[in-house]
C-alpha cells in the first residue's frame, strides 16, 4: 500500500513539474509575442515642424522645383508614418529624412548664397590702416589706393581715407579721384553678375559718381548719376553699350544699400534699394547677356583689360591713353565716387531678391 502510495506521490510530482513546464513554456510564448513600445514623439515632432515650414513656402524665397521636391518628400513620409508595424529603427529613419529634407530646403532659400563658389569679391573694408583693402572673398582680391584724374585735379588730387562704417568697422572715403585698383581678373567679368554695397555720398546731383567699373562702357559699371539713380551700363555686343537705371533717388548724406543683378541668360536686370526690388528691365527693354570680351581694336583704340576698379571709371593710364574717350570729364564733373563706400560684393551669378534681402539685414544698422 505505501509503495503505491509513492508511486502516487511521484508521479503527481512528476505530473506538476510536467504542467509547470507547460506553463512556463506558454508565458514565454505569450511575451515573446508582445509588440515592443515604440516611441514616436520625435515623429510627430519632427511632422509637425516639417509641416509648418510647408505651409509657409512661397515663391519668394524658394524656386517651385524645390519646394515641389521638399513637398513630395514629405508627403511619402508622412505615408510611412501611418504605418502601424513601424519599428523603432524605422521611425528613427523617418526622422532623419524628414530632418534632412528640411535642410535641404533651407539650404537652398534665397537668402543662401554659396559665398565659397559664387563670391568673386567682397571687401569689408574693417582694415582701418594702410593703403590697401583685401576682400575676404575664397581669393584674395587686393585693392590699392590710388590717386586718380592727377592732370586734371593737380595738387588736389587725393588719396583714399579711413571712415566709421555702416555698422561699427570702417568704411573708405573717397574725393577728388581718389579710388582704389584691383589687378584684373578674369572673375571679374562673369557671364552673370550681381554687384551689392552700401554708399554715403556726399554731393548731391554728382554726376557719374562711378561705385564699380570693369573697363568702364567697354566691360560694365556701376554708378549714380546726377538724378542720385543707380545706374548700370554694360556691353552687350561689339557694337551695342545699354544703360538703365533704378528710376529711384540715393539720398545723399545716409548710408544706403544699392544693388544691381544681371541675369545674361534670361537677359534680366534688376535694381535694389536697401533690399528692395526696385525695378526689373527685360529683353524688351534691350537687356542683353554680357559681352566677355575686353581686348579689341575700334576707332584706332587697342583696348584690353583693365584694373577693376572701386570708386572711378579709368586709371589715370587709360585716361592718357584714350583722350577722346574722357574729353567730357571737368574739374567740376570728375568720374569718380564721391563719398563712402562699404561692404562692397560681387557675385558671378544674378542675386534673387530674397538673397538681396538677406545680404540688406545682414548689414544694416
Amino acid at each position: 500500500m505505501e509503495r503505491k502510495n509513492l508511486i502516487r506521490i511521484r508521479t503527481l510530482l512528476l505530473m506538476l513539474v510536467v504542467s509547470s513546464a507547460l506553463f512556463v513554456s506558454s508565458c514565454s510564448k505569450s511575451d515573446n509575442s508582445t509588440p515592443a513600445v515604440v516611441d514616436r514623439a520625435a515623429l510627430t515632432k519632427a511632422l509637425a515642424s516639417a509641416d509648418s515650414l510647408s505651409t509657409a513656402l512661397t515663391t519668394d524665397d524658394y524656386d517651385q522645383a524645390d519646394i515641389d521636391a521638399y513637398k513630395a518628400t514629405l508627403a511619402t513620409a508622412k505615408t510611412a508614418s501611418t504605418s502601424s508595424t513601424l519599428t523603432q529603427a524605422q521611425v528613427n529613419s523617418l526622422v532623419g529624412q524628414i530632418k534632412a529634407a528640411m535642410t535641404l530646403l533651407n539650404s537652398k532659400a534665397f537668402g543662401f548664397i554659396n559665398e565659397t563658389l559664387n563670391l568673386v569679391a567682397g571687401w569689408k573694408f574693417d582694415e582701418g590702416t594702410g593703403t590697401t583693402a583685401t576682400s575676404y572673398s575664397t581669393a584674395k582680391q587686393v585693392g590699392t589706393f590710388m590717386k586718380g584724374f592727377t592732370v586734371l585735379l593737380g595738387a588736389n588730387a587725393a588719396l583714399p581715407t579711413w571712415v566709421p562704417g555702416v555698422k561699427g568697422g570702417t568704411a573708405i572715403h573717397l574725393s577728388n579721384g581718389a579710388h582704389l585698383e584691383v589687378p584684373y581678373s578674369p572673375s571679374f567679368l562673369p557671364a552673370s553678375i550681381s554687384i551689392s554695397a552700401w554708399i554715403k555720398m556726399d554731393k548731391p546731383g554728382w554726376e557719374n559718381n562711378a561705385i564699380v567699373s570693369q573697363n568702364y562702357w567697354y566691360g560694365y559699371k556701376f554708378q549714380t548719376q546726377s538724378a542720385g539713380y543707380p545706374l548700370f551700363t554694360e556691353k552687350i555686343s561689339p557694337t551695342s553699350v545699354q544703360d538703365k537705371d533704378a528710376g529711384v533717388a540715393v539720398a545723399p548724406g545716409v548710408w544706403t544699400q544699392v544693388a544691381v543683378a544681371l541675369n545674361s541668360a534670361t537677359d534680366s536686370l534688376q535694381f535694389f534699394i536697401n533690399g528692395a526690388l526696385i525695378i526689373t528691365y527685360t529683353a524688351s527693354d534691350g537687356i542683353g547677356p554680357l559681352t566677355q570680351t575686353l581686348s579689341f581694336v575700334d576707332a584706332g583704340y587697342t583696348y584690353t583689360a583693365q584694373p577693376f576698379l572701386i570708386g572711378a571709371f579709368a586709371t589715370d593710364a587709360e585716361l592718357a591713353a584714350k583722350p577722346l574717350n574722357f574729353n567730357w570729364i571737368t574739374t567740376a564733373n570728375v568720374a569718380s565716387f564721391e563719398g563712402a563706400i562699404d561692404n562692397l560684393k560681387v557675385y558671378n551669378v544674378a542675386l534673387k531678391p530674397g538673397q538681396v534681402k538677406k545680404l540688406y539685414n545682414d548689414e544694416k544698422p
